[in-house]
């Protein structure tokens, strides 16, 4: 949905998709945040103001590829991104990726790239 919602947005200002991006996060984190909430240590607030600069500028990157490219082209390159979390959850927090993690990343790859191929549009 994010993808499509970028796609469909695209004549607006780099600063205000961005924008209603981290707000949409904030939203979502809010309603989250009463079920798990753990009290962030000073190296925690460090951490996340990192993950804030690095997600802006992955989310500013994003965007301006589906500017500037038909969906059909990019989409295919975030598949990478599947790769990317069960590589870094491996070597950063030592989760080992069970069948169902790589069934569904299977499915979801395939599935897409499936329906592109249908639609010729690769």
């Amino acid at each position: 949905m994010f993808l499509i919602t970028t796609r469909m947005l695209r004549g607006a200002s780099d600063v205000v998709m961005v924008g209603g991006q981290f707000a949409a996060m904030l939203v979502v984190s809010a309603i989250m945040a009463p079920f798990g909430w753990v009290v962030p240590t000073a190296r925690d607030f460090g951490l996340m103001m990192i993950l804030g600069v690095v997600a802006m500028a992955a989310f500013a990157c994003v965007n301006r590829s589906l500017k500037l490219a038909p969906a059909s082209v990019v989409v295919p390159y975030q598949y990478t991104m599947i790769v990317w979390a069960v590589a870094l959850g491996f070597l950063v927090f030592g989760d080992v990726p069970d069948a169902f993690t790589l069934l569904g990343s299977l499915i979801i790859i395939r599935g897409g790239t499936l329906y592109f191929l249908a639609r010729g549009r690769w």
